[in-house]
């Protein structure tokens, strides 16, 4: 759909200049742009090409280390970088949703609480039992549009009880509920599977379109900006310009069972798990297995249970009963109860990138500490480590919030390397990155597969990502999916 030249400019930049504090390296160039009613237009870039800082510049915000040195922002005719224009943007005009959409809702608050504060904020101002039902009105309709539920039982939960997928589209509802007129998505499907992530763009699309709003939709996911948006433009270095044209994506290794390392049994084993949140079972009778040298993809749709079988594993779910082995010797269920060696061989990339590094603490101190653990503290060791995943040595001073989505992601990475683990669990590990970045991390994980022996269990939603495994586990409402049933799912979304 293409919108009118003559339709209303809901949002221009003109000529911004964003630079860091510390060197004065510009994230932003010069940029200019104009977003209309009734628009979608896609921003796409490689990670750390200022996708992100854009974006938020349309709700006056900037992150910490950096700074406006020029140049002009106006949202619906307002300076949100002004006090006045900044709480008007904010409260009524523009609704954001993050690329790590957990640290947008608080761990400390439940669900129904997060979602009410945000109806009370942006909906009319109304007293008694009006009020009340608008607020509650909007609540419903803004969980139904996400396709989540709305009875009181999950509006109790906080967000730790919900899967990755299900925290998204809280936080897409958070946006959404005082139904802005301009929505900004940074990486909005990046957690959901591909089903759920194609109907729940199309709504917000559908929905802004008739509401005369727009949408600027920053993503790495192609298929999802070619069907959604009237516009594409490309972001490299912090200048704009046209897309950049996509390498041919690398056709993924052959699906091979990897040599293993020893006597070929297997390296991490789980039988029989059957974890609980409260009164409701969330996994019952899963088994699976992670071969030294090895890749098993845990896969299925949003809230089928995969990241509460990584919280099993870890020894951090609190309520879960099976048998799990580490190289042939039983591992506790409980972290608490496991040793430092044990504790080093198992190691998560969390999807969360922001929550899983300490906001206060350089990239220095996150590689060192893991290092020191394991035997080789030296920031020598820290650099290569950056390389290795594809990042300059010259993010060991930054800290997480001068880093891009997907430098976080890296560094995240590296962290967990640094510990020298056995097994390694990857939650959509590659969700935040660009194509060219995702091939080249899978690479390395190849590489240390076959080299070091090392296992790795893969979350993933990503048909790339997951044909790199050597074994498929399917989950469905938290049970396994038998091989043949899988096989013919798999046949059938091809």
């Amino acid at each position: 759909m293409s919108v009118p030249t003559t339709a209303t400019a809901l949002a221009e930049v003109d000529d911004l200049v964003v630079t860091r504090r510390t060197d004065g390296e510009p994230v932003l160039d010069g940029v200019s742009l104009t977003l209309r009613a009734g628009e979608v237009l896609a921003m796409v870039g490689r990670s750390g090409s200022g996708k992100t800082t854009l974006a938020l510049s349309l709700l006056g915000r900037v992150r910490e280390g950096l700074t406006p040195r020029s140049g002009t922002v106006r949202v619906a005719g307002l300076d949100p970088f002004t006090s006045e224009g900044r709480s008007r943007v904010r409260r009524r005009l523009v609704g954001f949703l993050g690329q790590d959409p957990a640290s947008a809702l608080n761990p400390a608050r439940r669900l129904g609480s997060t979602l009410h504060e945000a109806a009370a904020l942006t909906a009319p101002r109304g007293r008694g039992a009006a009020g009340r039902a608008e607020r509650e009105r909007r609540v419903r309709a803004a969980l139904t549009e996400m396709d989540l539920p709305t009875d009181p039982g999950f509006l109790r939960r906080y967000p730790h009880q919900v899967s990755g997928g299900q925290a998204q589209r809280v936080a897409l509802a958070v946006a959404t509920i005082g139904e802005p007129r301009l929505l900004v998505l940074d990486e909005p499907t990046s957690g959901l599977d591909p089903s759920l992530a194609e109907d729940l763009a199309a709504r917000l699309s559908a929905r802004h379109r008739r509401a005369g709003g727009a949408m600027l939709l920053v993503s790495h996911d192609r298929l999802l900006t070619e069907t959604l948006a009237d516009r594409t433009l490309g972001i490299e270095g912090g200048r704009l310009g046209p897309p950049r044209r996509p390498a041919p994506s690398r056709r993924p290794p052959p699906r091979r069972r990897a040599e293993p390392a020893s006597s070929g049994a297997p390296l991490l084993e789980l039988a029989h798990l059957r974890a609980t949140h409260g009164r409701h079972v969330a996994v019952e009778g899963v088994s699976l297995t992670v071969a030294a040298g090895g890749c098993t993809a845990l896969v299925g749709p949003s809230g089928a249970g995969k990241s509460t079988v990584a919280r099993c594993l870890l020894g951090l779910h609190g309520s879960w009963s099976g048998e799990l082995r580490l190289a042939g010797s039983a591992l506790p269920t409980d972290f608490r109860r496991r040793t430092g060696e044990q504790r080093r061989a198992l190691q998560l990339v969390a999807q969360d990138s922001v929550g899983a590094l300490n906001p206060r603490e350089s990239v220095r101190g996150a590689l060192l500490r893991p290092l020191a653990a394991s035997g080789n503290g030296s920031e020598e060791e820290a650099a290569r480590l950056l390389e290795r995943v594809g990042l300059s040595p010259a993010l060991l001073g930054r800290l997480p919030h001068d880093l891009s989505g997907g430098e976080r992601q890296r560094v995240n990475l590296a962290r967990a390397l640094a510990a020298r683990p056995r097994v390694l669990l990857c939650d959509e590990v590659t969700s935040a990155l660009d194509g060219e970045t995702r091939d080249a991390v899978l690479e390395l994980l190849r590489e240390l597969r076959h080299a070091q022996g090392l296992g790795v269990l893969l979350i993933t939603h990503d048909w790339e990502v997951r044909a790199t495994a050597d074994q498929v586990v399917t989950l469905v409402d938290g049970r396994m999916v038998d091989a043949e049933r899988e096989a013919a799912e798999d046949g059938a979304s091809r």
